[in-house]
């Protein structure tokens, strides 16, 4: 054979060789590639099975959890069908209040975790954990949840308050929540290993207790005088008067053990960036160096027609609008951002706040399920001559019960449903319809007294809300005919003609606002003709102090909205908190004095009156409004000696705070996995494979066991 074809048939072997050889390699590429994308394919796939599993599993938590909350209700109550809604009455005062297990006096934000061998009293429910706990018994593959991590809340004091760890105090850390295992038939607290799905722990905490950041905070310089014109008549505003949870004094919080408070500049600027369309904040601020408008955020936040649960949705001119703080994880965020504050205030605040604005006192039978709206009394007007305005009178009549004489130029009282006057306060309707009126609320919360002095009370009220120097006349079919209230005028000027004989001259010393209230505490410079005084709310066990829980200077009405038997609104704060500090900072600046020409509190003075609060409600939770007369006693003349400074603590906490509702944070963690094989033991053989953390924030109402709101977060640490 030639060699030039030998050449080329070797070039040809080679060739193909080469081509086999490439083949070879690009499908062995292929082939790794594959297995490759396969292996990644699966492990991505087992790691979203392990995460959804780990979801599904907190959730089940989440329900377990707030499900014991919901029995505990149930097992420390008398239970009765009112108007079709099953209403649970606290068998105890004691059990007003979700029993405490495993926390201790030094975290008081704390209300119970997981623990092993749960002692908790009755009638609250154990939490089926068993002896294996979280941060110290690390799992078989090397999982544990540090302290650090339970408190990347920050709702426990922090071990250093000069960094901005969430390290927590020892009392804490020393006693983590203890891991619930769960079966396929639940959570138990001794279960066999090979049963064993997955575990989860828990804290719960006292969100109720604590003060709403999307509410509090002042801006600086502190807001000064305002004048509000509606309703009518206008009035000069004071935030020292209190009547919105916004107003609460922050500057007195303490940050540290050495005694350190917030700076007001610091707050500003957190009231500037949530409330910035609200407090005009001029356009070429940018954060953090924003500065709102004083005035504006007063109005604001004394309109009593929100709830205060949505932003104001009214933006500038630019198109901004108000912010709000959607999760715990925003605020967080925020306060250890450039501002300038310590995460130490995160132990103060919330993000998610509810209340039932209904009473809660009630008589043995017929339960008024509402509260009357004080600012229905701008219908009555002032000193109408010679009659109301005649658009007014069909609202007048059903929220008072009254009609205008033209005869005798002043009013009568008929009832909702009358015509000719009445000689008796008509027993509210059973159902609550028509709704009762103010005299019938009056006669409802005060039982025990004749009509006349239910109506001179009642005009009393008027007369402290109107501007006029007039005395409220109200006809009654009965002797002496003529129910009058009382001004501060001597001598004294009846409504109508002819004047009846004698009227009451002005008690020494008595006030009248002649403004609308601010708020219901304000009712205690009313004159009460059945105890020759003002209302009594500084009194252990005063009978008028009922009164404080039928009435709401707020005049949402949003059941329709929200499906619910009473008005749903944010920002009061649960006063059988042991968190004195957040009642301190609502009693801090308050007026203890009106006309306001004194100081308000100070710091000094409201802390002390916080601390002994606080250790009253610990020792016997207040049920309702009623109870701030209860708790005026307890702080005895630490604000003040007179009967007015003493009523400071009804005025400054009726309408910013509630009994009714228990706020809750849960904390929990939960974990998907098995036990390894031939496991020695429950505390270090789990394999953890998922793993879920969430804060859940539940509003349980406590008459109604209803779970009236709910939001969940994925924690962000």
């Amino acid at each position: 054979m030639p060699a030039s074809a030998l050449a080329r048939r070797s070039s040809n072997k080679a060739a193909a060789l080469i081509i086999v050889l490439a083949f070879v390699v690009l499908l062995t590429g292929l082939s790794l590639a594959y297995f490759s994308r396969t292996t990644s394919e699966r492990q991505l796939a087992h790691s979203s099975y392990n995460d959804t599993s780990a979801d599904l599993l907190a959730r089940t938590a989440m329900d377990i959890i707030v499900s014991d909350f919901k029995q505990e209700i149930v097992n420390g109550s008398t239970a009765a069908s009112v108007n079709g809604t099953t209403v649970y009455t606290p068998l105890f005062p004691a059990y007003m209040v979700p029993q405490r297990s495993g926390s201790s006096s030094l975290v008081p934000n704390l209300i119970r975790r997981s623990v092993a061998n749960d002692q908790i009293p009755a009638p609250g429910v154990p939490s089926r954990a068993s002896a294996v706990n979280s941060s110290t018994n690390v799992s078989a593959n090397r999982r544990s949840v540090t302290p650090a991590r339970w408190n990347s809340h920050y709702l426990v004091p922090k071990q250093n308050t000069a960094t901005a760890d969430s390290i927590p105090i020892d009392s804490f850390a020393n006693a983590t929540p203890d891991w619930v295992f769960v079966t396929d038939q639940g959570p138990t607290p001794s279960p066999s290993p090979a049963n064993v799905v997955g575990r989860y722990a828990y804290a719960v905490y006292d969100e109720g207790g604590l003060l709403d950041a999307n509410l509090v905070g002042l801006p600086s310089p502190t807001p000064g005088p305002v004048t509000i014109a509606s309703p009518s008549p206008s009035r000069t505003a004071y935030i020292s008067r209190r009547g919105t949870v916004a107003f609460a004094d922050l500057t007195g919080l303490p940050l540290t053990t050495g005694g350190s408070t917030p700076d007001p500049m610091t707050i500003s600027r957190v009231v500037g960036w949530r409330n910035y369309a609200t407090t005009t904040v001029p356009t070429n601020q940018t954060f953090p160096d924003l500065s709102p408008s004083p005035s504006p955020f007063v109005t604001y936040f004394l309109d009593n027609s929100r709830d205060f649960l949505t932003v104001n949705p009214s933006p500038t001119s630019q198109g901004r609008t108000d912010q709000v703080f959607a999760t715990r994880s925003e605020l967080i965020r925020l306060v250890l951002s450039s501002i300038g504050t310590s995460p130490n205030l995160l132990q103060y605040l919330s993000t998610f706040s509810r209340e039932l604005n209904g009473p809660t006192w009630q008589s043995t039978s017929n339960p008024i399920r509402q509260r009357f709206q004080l600012d229905n009394i701008s219908l009555l007007g002032s000193s109408p001559t010679p009659s109301p305005s005649p658009g007014n009178a069909p609202a007048i009549k059903a929220a008072f019960g009254l009609q205008w004489s033209t005869t005798n130029s002043r009013w009568q009282y008929v009832g909702t449903q009358g015509t000719t006057v009445l000689s008796a306060i008509p027993t509210p309707a059973p159902g609550g319809s028509p709704a009762p009126d103010f005299f019938q609320i009056l006669n409802y919360a005060y039982p025990g007294q004749t009509i006349d002095q239910i109506l001179s009370l009642g005009a009393s009220i008027i007369d402290q809300y109107d501007a006029d120097q007039v005395t409220t006349a109200i006809e009654y079919a009965g002797t002496p005919g003529v129910a009058l209230g009382m001004e501060d005028a001597d001598p004294p000027i009846a409504m109508g003609s002819p004047s009846p004989s004698p009227v009451p001259t002005p008690i020494s010393g008595y006030v009248v606002l002649q403004r609308p209230f601010q708020n219901v505490g304000e009712l205690g410079y009313a004159y009460n003709p059945a105890s020759g005084a003002t209302l009594n709310f500084y009194t252990s066990g005063s009978s008028e102090a009922a009164l404080l829980d039928f009435f709401t200077y707020n005049t949402t009405n949003n059941t329709g909205t929200y499906n619910l038997p009473c008005p749903l609104r944010a920002g009061p704060v649960n006063i059988n908190t042991r968190n004195s500090a957040i009642i301190a900072a609502l009693l801090k600046s308050a007026l203890p004095n009106e006309p306001p020409t004194t100081t308000g509190i100070p710091s000094s003075s409201a802390t002390a009156a916080a601390t002994l609060i606080a250790a009253a409600t610990s020792t016997q939770p207040a049920i309702s409004r009623q109870d701030l007369a209860r708790l005026a006693a307890a702080v005895g003349t630490t604000i003040g000696s007179t009967e007015e400074q003493k009523e400071t603590v009804a005025r400054a906490l009726a309408d910013t705070t509630q009994t009714r509702t228990w706020g809750l944070l849960i904390d929990v963690i939960a974990q998907t996995g098995h036990f390894k094989p031939s496991p020695t033991s429950l505390q270090n053989d789990f394999v953890v494979e998922g793993e879920e953390h969430y804060w859940v924030h539940v509003a349980i109402d406590r008459f109604t066991d209803q779970v009236i709101d709910r939001q969940a977060e994925v924690a962000k640490e």
